[in-house]
């Protein structure tokens, strides 16, 4: 025990006699690995995006029933493996807003997805692109997100305001 204990105590006395030297190899220790650490953003698997459908008022429609279906994203939206009903739609500061149950926290970039609503009113969201940014400085550096940047609805692309799935609502599909 004694032979573990005499190589440790010359390495703390060597280290309490060049106090400075130990601060600077500290300092540069600390330094390297905070910098090393950085985090990876794979937006194709981290990428989330909000999780609440707001239009612009165009009519006092307001949708009694509809579903979100979620479907894998090469799928061509054949088969969906989740569905979700309409919670309840308002109309707050001159914006239909739309809820669903059950709804995950974030939509994913992973998938494309179908509202319907009123078994008549149809978007079809799908080939949304995200793109690795930046979000502002922290204490520890720049804060780094994944941003959608575009999306389409209906066959139609639109770019992304402010990360979110803002489209007209007369870019609905008519079914009925």
């Amino acid at each position: 025990m004694d032979s573990v204990l005499n190589p440790l105590k010359v390495i703390i006395m060597a280290i309490l006699k060049h106090n400075s030297l130990f601060s600077k190899l500290l300092f540069f220790f600390f330094s390297i690995i905070f910098i090393s650490c950085k985090e990876k953003v794979d937006c194709n698997n981290d990428g989330q995006i909000s999780n609440t459908f707001s239009f612009p008022r165009e009519s006092n429609y307001l949708p009694q029933k509809g579903n979100l279906y979620f479907f894998e994203k090469n799928s061509e939206n054949k088969d969906f493996f989740k569905v979700v009903d309409l919670r309840h739609a308002n109309i707050i500061d001159g914006k239909l807003n739309i809820f669903f149950n059950d709804i995950p926290d974030h939509l994913n970039v992973k998938y494309n997805y179908k509202i319907v609503l009123d078994d008549s009113l149809v978007f079809e969201i799908m080939n949304m692109q995200m793109k690795v940014d930046t979000m502002g400085r922290t204490m520890g550096g720049w804060a780094i997100t994944c941003r959608l940047m575009s999306f389409e609805v209906n066959g139609k692309k639109y770019n992304a305001n402010e990360g979110t799935l803002d489209f007209p609502f007369n870019s609905a599909k008519k079914i009925k």
